[in-house]
């Protein structure tokens, strides 16, 4: 098998000792340059009234308004009207990168050695952000909004507060102009892609940078020539990066290692986004070598290509996706930009309302009767009474509107009393709030757009998450995870197979305080104690059912790169200590005597902060509802299972006296009996 007059082993050289496989496809369909409709997507509208190459494209959140950069200067265009609907006038050259922020209110702007941001209701400059010396060529905002990470052809990468314009990390160690970056879905990573269009014989660089720290994690299997732009999935399991060498590399975060590599195009890769809940990548190409100028739609699992646009006469350079994720906006050196409808392509790649990009629909009005259906599977714990109260509230909060609990399946753990007892007092309460009750969560899943796994008992939870995981469903997964850490590692290999938005977590990761530790209030976090109630189950792992909210707390602070535990364990208290890479230090006190409560102390190189305040169910219920909005998971499926392979250590090192136990060794016991367990079981 050849891949463009290569070999599959000379393939597998370059990258290392990995095995590449090269996904080159012939395209679906092929439209005619220069012309309108392609058989893959309709031309929606074509922008074309530029008197230089358009450089940059962005959706509003709501997915009204897209704005659209060129030479000093950038459009503004109403989605639903399709018509022009303002100018920001930019005086730093090309807009060669735009963002929203999350909040919509924010459209931010990286122009020559600027990074500018606008109040996009009274289209007025707020902000400028100095610092790079070169253009800037990439802008990402923090899922939370509160930090924007800025890429530049200096050679370095950024991390500024949005608040005050505080430069709070420089990522230097490229040795190419930066020309791509991008956040995790979790808000820990930042990921970069450098390269340099003039010195085409140096290989590009992908790189990934722990925020907390300002700390390389990776440096990836290079490209043969300069990479150029850079996306996470929405789980933040992959990572996909384009280049000059006309491919598009697919990298496994966790392990730093690729996965394989697309081969489709003809031209440069420039950009790219994933797009219907992971199940698809968007690639954009073109350039100085012979080819098309293309955007091409393929499964970053095995390459299969669902789709071309070929429509563009000059180079495309760059793609972005409404928040609904059936439209397509494209910019391009030929002085236009297209809008298209990909819902053919979407169907042909079998992505549905429920996995697509966004579940909510964004051209819905106030007034619409449509809502994003939920489904509850498991009635035996409070939070599903929790839940139900938020979202089917006469009156929810705003980020909570358009969502409701439509059906449940109450049956949860077959056998712990605490848990079973509950169950017909919690049917009738949500009945009272207008949720159908049904029989089978087959029957669930024909109801519903998204799911909330609310089983009190761990141990069922792989059995039941499978279906919701086949029908292509969101799912959230109350804690525990799971009855294990062998199912915890089966859950999470199923739905990155799926490729179906999933997490879980404790309300407790939402302590007052927690996310703005996250975020650098107190800069990067040297250590951490933190406590919570303890209780003890017989059929889980010690830690698992209750001491899960003040371990989840600790990695909240702490972030991953947990490397060994030790545990002192009595009959009233737990007290199990984790070394952390860097030689970082945190502890978990349980507790099951006297009095408990949640929280903590955190230490940092910039002060230190005590958190004693739960902020409730909210914050964890509006983390779910954007997830199931828009694929992108607070948590990432890496963190998830350090957490829980922590607390199995935790056990291990009880069993051994208190003597120090790896994460990894737990781990790898793990893995491999989740292979084994899912034998057969994944189609």
């Amino acid at each position: 098998m050849k891949m463009r007059g290569r070999s599959i082993s000379a393939a597998a050289a370059m990258f290392g000792t990995a095995f590449i496989i090269c996904f080159s496809l012939p395209a679906f369909g092929q439209g005619l340059e220069g012309q309108g409709e392609t058989p893959d997507a309709a031309l929606v509208a074509t922008l074309d009234r530029f008197s230089d190459w358009t450089t940059s494209v962005a959706f509003s959140p709501d997915g009204k308004l897209l704005a659209i950069g060129t030479y000093e200067s950038i459009r503004l265009w109403d989605v639903e009207q399709e018509e022009a609907t303002g100018e920001l006038r930019h005086r730093k050259g090309f807009a060669r990168a735009l963002a929203f922020s999350p909040d919509g209110d924010t459209l931010a702007v990286g122009g020559y050695q600027s990074v500018a941001l606008w109040n996009i209701d009274e289209r007025k400059l707020v902000a400028e952000f100095k610092g790079h010396r070169g253009y800037v060529t990439s802008l990402c905002f923090s899922p939370d909004g509160t930090q924007l990470a800025s890429a530049s052809e200096d050679l370095t990468a950024r991390l500024w507060n949005v608040s005050d314009g505080t430069e709070v990390a420089k990522f230097e160690g490229h040795t190419h102009p930066v020309l791509g970056v991008a956040i995790s879905p979790d808000g820990q990573l930042v990921a970069t892609a450098a390269g340099d269009e003039a010195r085409l014989t140096k290989p590009g660089e992908v790189k990934t940078w722990r925020i907390e720290t300002g700390n390389e994690v990776h440096t990836f299997p290079p490209h043969e020539r300069g990479a150029t732009g850079v996306a996470f999935s929405p789980d933040g399991a992959l990572l996909v990066s384009t280049s000059l060498d006309e491919k598009v590399n697919i990298y496994n975060v966790e392990a730093g290692d690729a996965h394989g590599f697309f081969g489709g195009h003809s031209r440069p890769t420039n950009c790219v986004q994933f797009a219907g809940g992971g199940k698809l990548v968007i690639t954009g190409s073109g350039g100085r070598f012979k080819g098309k100028n293309e955007v091409k739609f393929f499964s970053p699992q095995d390459g299969e290509e669902f789709g071309t646009i070929d429509h563009h006469g000059g180079k495309v350079t760059a793609i972005a996706l409404s928040p609904n994720g059936r439209l397509l906006a494209t910019a391009s050196y030929d002085k236009s930009a297209a809008v298209w409808d990909i819902s053919n392509i979407l169907e042909r790649a079998g992505v549905d309302s429920a996995a697509a990009e966004t579940v909510a629909l964004a051209d819905d009005d106030e007034d619409s009767e449509e809502i994003l259906k939920i489904g509850i599977i498991g009635l035996d714990t409070s939070h599903a009474i929790a839940f139900t109260n938020l979202l089917n509230s006469d009156d929810p909060p705003e980020a909570l509107t358009g969502c409701r609990i439509v059906a449940a399946y109450p049956k949860g753990s077959p056998d712990i009393e605490s848990s079973t007892s509950r169950v017909p007092k919690y049917t009738e309460d949500v009945k009272a709030k207008g949720v159908e009750i049904v029989e089978s969560i087959d029957e669930l899943l024909e109801k519903v757009d998204a799911v909330c796994l609310e089983t009190n008992d761990g141990r069922p939870h792989l059995e039941q998450v499978l279906p919701v995981l086949k029908a292509g469903k969101p799912v959230f997964i109350d804690k525990p995870i799971a009855g294990s850490l062998t199912d915890a590692v089966a859950i999470v290999q199923a739905a990155q197979h799926y490729g179906v938005p999933m997490f879980s977590s404790s309300s407790l990761r939402w302590l007052v305080g927690a996310q703005e530790i996250r975020n650098g209030s107190i800069g990067a976090v040297t250590g951490a104690d933190m406590y919570s109630p303890c209780s003890l189950e017989e059929t889980h792992p010690d830690l698992f059912w209750y001491g899960i909210h003040g371990v989840e707390s600790l990695f909240t602070v702490m972030g991953t790169g947990c490397e060994s535990v030790s545990r002192t364990s009595t009959p009233d208290f737990d007290f199990a200590v984790g070394t952390w890479e860097g030689g970082r230090i945190g502890s978990f006190r349980g507790i099951r005597r006297g009095q408990g409560g949640y929280g903590g102390t955190v230490f940092g190189e910039e002060g230190k902060a005590v958190l004693n305040q739960y902020g409730g169910y909210q914050p964890l219920v509006e983390a779910i509802i954007h997830m199931f909005r828009t694929g992108e998971t607070p948590v990432t499926h890496e963190e998830t299972l350090e957490i829980y392979a922590f607390m199995e250590a935790a056990d291990e090192s009880k069993r051994q006296g208190g003597s120090p136990v790896t994460l990894e060794s737990v781990m790898e016991k793990a893995r491999a009996e989740a292979a084994e367990k899912l034998e057969g079981q994944l189609d």
